[in-house]
Order: structure tokens, then sequence, then C-alpha cells
């Protein structure tokens, strides 16, 4: 389990917060503690369940590595943001968010739905439906949990929803997935957004904050690291763009341009749901952007779409549209 103690804030994951784990932050207050994110794993779990007495869980948004575990806490309240509670509840309003219902038929979701409902943690069966998610927190507002004043800055762009935790008395900004991976930048869903992702990512680097904290892999940073792997990790969006553009341009034949590997192997992704709708989302979104810079993309991109047999209706997502509440 890597740990870190700040003031009375804890730093916590299991395995480096390796997916499909993340890095959870636990608050010690006088009477009870108050838990951010809640997919770090078993043995940070058994810490927290001895060591504390968390009344309240806050859960930056709604992917299910970063909310499986919060089951594991039954009384203590829950609170997610306004875009993604009903997607913790509901497991075809997720699919349709997570771009599934763009990509896929009913057989394919409904499969992958099953396996959401059978996958298992340690022998712990993940169901979102069981948080019992109730409440909404405000974003951009002081509160106070466990004594300590906290604000969950709104940082949309890897969901709608996202935000990003800041500790003012410790100089604390919990930036999630903003996770400086090699991997770079995660925006394959339908509510994902390439331009506000940048956007959000440059903006922590207005919070006055002394250490980062990412949910994956790399752990914390402190300023001047993180500002300079920032820029690096960015500029990974522009690299498989070029890439993209390259492609398109040297001929790539669009029933082709998923076996690229832009964004993962072959291997890792042609017998994968997730990640084969992650690698067609994605190239809609780096296409659509394109053409939105001058590319003279649209015949490619309407070729692309009718290949992959991609539902126009579900490739961008917003939980306050219409089209998705029937």
């Amino acid at each position: 389990m890597v740990y870190k103690k700040i003031g009375p804030v804890e730093i916590m994951g299991d395995n480096g917060g390796r997916v499909p784990l993340s890095t959870s932050l636990i608050i010690t207050g006088n009477e009870d503690s108050t838990l951010i994110d809640c997919g770090s794993g078993q043995k940070t779990f058994d810490y927290i369940q001895k060591n504390h007495k968390v009344n309240t869980i806050y859960l930056t948004h709604h992917h299910i590595d970063h909310v499986w575990g919060a089951q594991l806490f039954p009384n203590a309240e829950k609170l997610i943001n306004k875009y993604d509670i009903e997607k913790i509840a509901d497991y075809h309003e997720l699919a349709k968010s997570e771009g599934l219902y763009a990509v896929y038929g009913k057989a394919d979701i409904d499969k992958w739905i099953q396996d959401l409902k059978e996958k298992t943690y340690w022998d712990t069966v993940v169901e979102p439906k069981v948080l019992n998610v109730s409440k909404t927190h405000e974003y951009n507002q002081v509160i106070d949990l466990s004594g300590v004043d906290v604000m969950f800055i709104h940082a949309p762009g890897h969901t709608e929803g996202f935000c990003t935790p800041y500790i003012l008395d410790y100089g604390i900004l919990h930036v999630g997935d903003i996770d400086l991976t090699s991997f770079g930048p995660y925006y394959g869903d339908a509510e994902s957004n390439i331009d506000q992702f940048i956007k959000s990512a440059k903006k922590t680097l207005d919070v006055d904050a002394k250490y980062f904290v990412t949910s994956h892999h790399k752990g914390i940073f402190l300023r001047d690291d993180y500002e300079r792997e920032l820029e690096k990790y960015l500029s990974i969006i522009e690299r498989k763009e070029e890439k993209i553009k390259k492609l398109v341009k040297s001929g790539c034949l669009p029933k082709d341009l998923i076996h690229q590997e832009i964004f993962y192997y072959k291997s890792q992704s042609e017998h994968n749901l997730v990640r084969r709708k992650t690698e067609i989302v994605s190239i809609v979104k780096h296409l659509k952007r394109l053409i939105d810079h001058g590319e003279r993309f649209t015949d490619y991109l309407e070729d692309f779409i009718r290949i992959n047999n991609i539902n126009e209706e579900y490739i961008e997502y917003s939980s306050f549209s219409d089209k998705h509440r029937c």
C-alpha cells in the first residue's frame, strides 16, 4: 500500500493506483473521517475500516475504478456531482455516457452490463446500483469536510462531471485522472471532450497548491515537477492527432484506421469491448477536431462512421440533453 500523510490528510492506494485501482484521500477529523474516491484496493480499505470512522464519501466522477469500493462502507453517505448521479444508478445511462451505445448494438451492450454486474475485485462484486448515491456536491465552493476546508473544482474533459478536490489549508490538489501517465489523457467516452480536457488541465496550474496528487501510477508531484510533466502529458494529444492526420493524408482507408494502434495495441483492443470502443470514439473526436481546425476530412469521417456502424445519435453525450432522457 502506497502511503503519505500531509497534516490530517492520508493519501493511499494499493499497487500504486494502477488501473483498475486508484488513489484515495482520507481526511481525519476529531469525530469522523471523510473519504475522497473509493477505488484504492482491499489493503487500503482494510486499513481505513480499522483506523477510521468514515461518515461521508465524495466521488470525483462515476468511472468504476474510482467508485467500486464505496459499497464496502454501507453506513457512509455518498455524494457525487450532478452530472453523474444518474449514471451511478443506471447501467444504460452509464453505457450511453461511456460511448457503448455509439459503437455497439443491444447484444454487446447487454453483455457489457452483465460483465459489469459480475465483475469482482478480490471477491467483492462491483454493483454501482448499491451505492445509493442520493446527494450531489457543489462545485467551486468551500465546504467543511471533517474540519478541513475543501473545494471541488469542476474540471470537465475527462468526463463532463470530473472535478479536482482542492484541500486549501494543506495545499493539496487531487488532480485525479489528469494522471500524467505515458498513455496520455483519456477522452474516449461519448461525454469526453479533448479541448475541455486541455483547458481543465492547464487550469490546475492556477490553483495555489503545493502537492498535486494523481490517481494512477505516478503518485504525488510538487509544483515544478507537475508543471513540467503536465506539458509533456498534454503533448501526447497533439502527437496522436498528428498521427491520425498523417494516416488519413497518406491514404489509410477508414476501415483500417482503428487498426493503426493510435491508442491501444491490437492485442489489447481486438477482443476487448471497452478498449475497442475507446479507440473508435477517440478517433472520431480527433477527426472532428481536425475538421474544426481546417482539415478537409468530412467525407473521411462520414465513411469512418458508416464502416464502423457508429450510431451518431450517441457519439456525443450530455447528461441534460433531451435525447438521453428517453
